[in-house]
């Protein structure tokens, strides 16, 4: 089955053995009838499916299955599959009962002659899987390889662990295999020493650790101090984060957006867990020094020139008009409503400054002084007035006679 990542045809189920309605219908089939005599490694990969999903074999897929193991194909298996196969048991949800599967079918002595489920630590495995569920529900990843295969030999003999890590191809899971129990060991005893006195000095330990050590310590643990600290962290420690006073943090501005958040909630609660801090009010008297101040009130509003300027020249709203009659020719005289001239928006300018407002009263003061003598000496001479013509007879007879003297 694959998806089709061509543009015409992206993302296109490719199914050419309608694997889909296997999966539906919840069975096992093989694609054609020489599967198992090609690998017989399938044979056991069949019936470690069957004990994972649950699921039955095809009814052909049965058949084929039941003559290869007649046939006893599983003799011809190469030591590579066989080692791929050991290592996909540390893998399982449910290794005991693939186990318990493999040996009903005779295939875990084809693994390793000396392997049976009498040679498992069936408690300590059962253990192991209900510890790492709960490691897994609070949000941890562990890889519990190792430990799984640790519990799975737990009582063969070591020359026969040894030989099931030689087939092994993947070198960093025998390598933890072979190493868990010393790491346990190591932090077993960093648990009993002074680097682990206070709970909050035991916290801190464990969560540097690897979680598959604390799992694998969880479940081996000797000592019952170590025991019961690591009982601690994963169930009693955890209920104290929520005595965290999370509201009034928020309320003292303490929130993540500050950098120094992670450190102070981890003060907190470190305190919290050394029974440091017992009440709500100490707890908030240690959070008040981390508070940030309170951010400055806004500046007033500036009332400046321009803003005065622009108050005194709004426009005011104008009067109504009164009607006045209107008289026209033919028509009686009535009332019409005057024409209402809208009155001139004045725009407000910001003030100017005096020396400046002074220079420009100069400047148009000289330019009137100017146009003033332009204008006198650019008028024109007035033409005396035209003499009225007096008749001659009229004129002598106004002249008085002059009497001449002797």
């Amino acid at each position: 089955m694959a998806l089709s990542l061509n543009e015409g045809s992206r993302g296109l189920l490719l199914d050419p053995f309608n694997g889909v309605a296997d999966i539906e219908a919840k069975v096992l089939r093989i694609l054609h009838n020489y599967s198992f005599v090609e690998d017989p490694s399938r044979l056991i990969r069949a019936t470690r499916f069957m004990a994972r999903f649950h699921w039955p074999l095809e009814e052909r897929t049965q058949q084929r299955y039941d003559s290869a193991k007649e046939n006893k194909y599983i003799e011809h298996i190469s030591r590579s599959a066989i080692g791929h196969e050991i290592a996909q048991l540390a893998h399982e949800d449910d290794p005991l009962n693939v186990v318990r599967s493999l040996e009903k079918e005779e295939f875990l002595k084809v693994l390793h002659s000396h392997w049976t489920t009498a040679k498992v630590d069936t408690n300590g495995l059962s253990q192991l899987m209900k510890t790492r569920q709960q490691i897994i529900d609070l949000g941890y990843t562990v890889d519990s390889s190792a430990a799984v295969m640790h519990f799975l030999t737990a009582h063969l003999p070591e020359k026969d662990i040894s030989d099931l890590r030689r087939q092994i191809p993947r070198k960093d899971l025998v390598e933890a295999w072979r190493d868990i129990e010393n790491h346990a060991k190591e932090l077993a005893k960093r648990l009993m020493g002074k680097e682990a006195a206070t709970p909050s000095r035991t916290w801190n330990l464990l969560s540097s650790a690897r979680p598959e050590m604390v799992l694998f310590l969880a479940v081996t643990a000797r000592q019952q101090a170590v025991a019961h600290k690591i009982k601690n962290y994963f169930t009693k420690w955890r209920d104290v984060q929520k005595r965290i006073p999370l509201p009034e943090m928020t309320e003292l501005l303490i929130t993540p957006q500050l950098p120094e958040y992670p450190e102070i909630a981890r003060q907190v609660f470190m305190l919290l867990l050394d029974g440091k801090l017992r009440s709500r009010t100490e707890t908030l008297k240690f959070l008040k020094p981390f508070a940030p101040p309170p951010p400055p009130p806004p500046p007033p509003p500036r009332r400046g020139r321009g803003a005065k300027a622009a108050a005194v020249a709004a426009p005011t709203p104008p009067a109504e008009t009164p009607t006045k009659p209107v008289k026209g020719r033919g028509k009686k005289a009535g009332s019409a409503p005057a024409a209402q001239v809208p009155a001139p928006v004045i725009q407000s300018r910001p003030p100017e400054p005096k020396a400046k407002t002074e220079q420009k009263a100069l400047i148009s003061s000289k330019k009137l002084i100017k146009t003033k003598a332009a204008e006198k000496h650019s008028k024109p001479a007035r033409k005396p007035a035209p003499k009225k013509a007096v008749r001659k007879t009229a004129a002598k007879k106004a002249k008085p006679k002059k009497s001449k003297k002797r």
